[in-house]
């Protein structure tokens, strides 16, 4: 029994390491079990993320029901195989569902999958995307600031119709951020591959992270933050970003 743990939860931040994970049945999947990593619970007075993401643990009897109303979906498999509707997603694969979308995902062997939903944002002179299929070591990067050592490579089509982004950045080791961000987009990370230090900030509290697979961060809108890969491993994070829409555009009613 262990009384140490490595999460730590602040105010416009949190890591969140498996040493505290909780599994337990997922609501709105059948016959699976997950872990949430993020969540609105987890701030106070309106100021948690605008976001859920999650681990779906699957077995070959899992499926998820749809989304809330509203809500748009994002899965991507870890580990294992799972499908979409029939299309076979295995390591790396991912999709985006749109609001409203019915399919349904299954497992189709032992798989563990990172999910992330939020409310869509609609834009009036876009409408709805179409559903997503990928794999993401097949989606080209491209060196993060002139930084061939740090390739960021960008999963969802880059247009105005989508009110998100997923992406995977990849560092070799000793690479780094050239600079502590601070900025209007909220993130949500996970940790899929090696480790290093991530800097993050909210007024006088200041955390400088050890981070490595399997760790979850949330970082709300102008939380500074850095990372920095150590170690002989190349580290990889996946992160979720709101992109294209004014801070002032109105928020999707809860269903």
């Amino acid at each position: 029994m262990s009384h140490e743990t490595r999460t730590h939860i602040a105010e416009r931040y949190a890591v969140i390491g498996p040493d505290s994970h909780v599994v337990a049945p997922l609501a709105g999947w059948r016959d699976t079990e997950g872990v949430v990593l993020i969540s609105p619970a987890m701030g106070t007075a309106g100021r948690g993320p605008g976001f859920l993401q999650y681990l779906a643990l699957l077995t070959p009897e899992s499926a998820s029901g749809p989304a809330p109303a509203g809500v748009e979906r994002f899965v991507y498999v870890l580990e294992g195989r799972a499908e979409v509707a029939g299309e076979p997603l295995g390591v790396n694969g991912y999709a985006w569902l749109p609001p409203g979308d019915p399919r349904t995902i299954r497992g189709v062997e032992a798989a563990r999958l990172w999910v992330h939903e939020q409310r869509y944002t609609p834009d009036p002179d876009h409408g709805l995307p179409a559903a997503v299929w990928g794999d993401a070591l097949a989606v080209p990067s491209e060196p993060f600031m002139g930084d061939p050592k740090a390739q960021l490579a960008k999963l969802l089509p880059q247009n105005d119709a989508f009110d998100m982004e997923v992406n995977r950045f990849a560092f070799e080791p000793g690479a780094a951020l050239p600079l502590v961000e601070s900025h209007v987009n909220e993130h949500g990370l996970y940790m899929a591959q090696g480790g290093g230090i991530y800097r993050l900030s909210t007024g006088a509290d200041e955390h400088w992270a050890p981070v490595r697979a399997g760790d979850a961060i949330w970082m709300g809108a102008f939380c500074p933050q850095w990372f920095g890969c150590l170690g002989e491993e190349p580290g990889v994070y996946l992160y979720s970003k709101d992109v294209g829409r004014s801070p002032l555009s109105p928020k999707a009613a809860p269903a």
